[in-house]
């Protein structure tokens, strides 16, 4: 669980907790969470943005960091330069990373999507993928070399992504759209149902209690399936008020949604779409700091439930990296910061 001030970059906070007691949870009342364990290291993130394989991937100062909380190991990649790519007059450049694990050869794949387009309608100008690879004991930048009909120039526009079975996913524009386009996609996460990438849209679920999931079932073809789901009348109560983010899906199928804004007592939602059935989680433990700040602050909080992993990123990987910290923040860093208590991950 990531806290932290919109309005204060230092002020972040990250806990983590287990079950407070899994043998008294039942399908009525699912057990309380606990976060009584201090996860916060210095250059920490805010939104966390996967869970790679109990790994937490995450983007600090414009880099990409991937974080083991059960071992401490914390290894930063270097940004990607762009000033290749230039923005014109009304334009904007946009650099996410998204992370991946290739099962097959054991490694790690880190891509990052760089965008340029215009604010007023969003129109692609440029658009480049870069992939992040060790070649010959050095680690670096290299370009992909998509053409059409593979490759379309794109703008992505959320930070989370996706990786299954090797492959990447993430959300992204195509073309000129307005804002009301861009608005909604707020309302929609991208997520693993079925072996599928996922669309789970909750644009109506506060007001009509209806959500929408949309499954990929064909990439090559593009061809898509969509499955709509009515909130039980007896569960409406608690959408209708709160406006939360859809934050993944457990192994067990309940999709985990996450409230946008800090409230007391605090809790989320566990969504089971294969029974269509709704419980809320509270979350107990939050320093109480966070209830009381002044009205210049803007709590925001972030929760990803994971697999704990005692693994260690890839020893070819690491040793490749240039441990040394430079002023000008463009090199690789890799901690192993010291184990103060035993780590339960969620």
């Amino acid at each position: 669980m990531c806290l932290w001030d919109a309005n204060d970059y230092l002020n972040c906070e990250i806990l983590s907790s287990a079950l407070l007691d899994a043998t008294t949870t039942t399908t009525t009342t699912p057990s309380p969470f606990l976060v009584d364990h201090y996860l916060t290291t210095p250059r920490m993130g805010r939104h966390i943005l996967q869970n790679l394989g109990g790994f937490m991937c995450y983007i600090y100062w414009n880099k990409p960091r991937m974080y083991n909380p059960a071992t401490r190991q914390l290894v930063t990649l270097p940004f990607k330069k762009s000033d290749h790519m230039i923005v014109p007059p009304g334009g904007k450049k946009i650099v996410r990373y998204y992370f991946g694990y290739d099962a097959l050869n054991h490694k790690y794949k880190v891509v990052s999507s760089i965008s340029v387009h215009l604010k007023q309608n969003m129109e692609v100008i440029s658009s480049e993928n870069w992939v992040f690879v060790l070649e010959g004991g050095v680690c670096s930048w290299k370009k992909a070399a998509l053409t059409s009909p593979d490759f379309c120039p794109h703008v992505p526009c959320k930070m989370e992504g996706l990786c299954i079975d090797g492959v990447i996913y993430y959300m992204a524009l195509l073309g000129p759209d307005g804002d009301e386009l861009l608005e909604r996609f707020q309302n929609v996460g991208l997520l693993e149902y079925g072996g599928k990438p996922t669309l789970f849209d909750q644009t109506n679920l506060k007001d009509k209690g209806v959500v929408a999931l949309w499954s990929v079932e064909d990439a090559g073809s593009k061809k898509w399936s969509c499955k709509s789901l009515v909130v039980q009348p007896s569960q409406l109560h608690l959408v209708n008020t709160i406006t939360f983010n859809v934050k993944g899906i457990t192994q067990n199928g309940k999709v985990l949604l996450i409230p946008k804004n800090i409230l007391f007592p605090f809790h989320i939602l566990s969504y089971d779409i294969q029974n269509n059935d709704m419980r809320k989680i509270e979350i107990r433990g939050i320093p109480d700091r966070w209830f009381n700040m002044d009205e210049e602050a803007e709590v925001c909080v972030d929760v990803m439930f994971m697999d704990q992993s005692e693994s260690v990123i890839s020893s070819d990987f690491v040793s490749s990296l240039d441990w040394t910290e430079r002023d000008n923040h463009d090199t690789y860093i890799h901690r192993s910061l010291p184990l103060s208590v035993s780590l339960p991950i969620l």
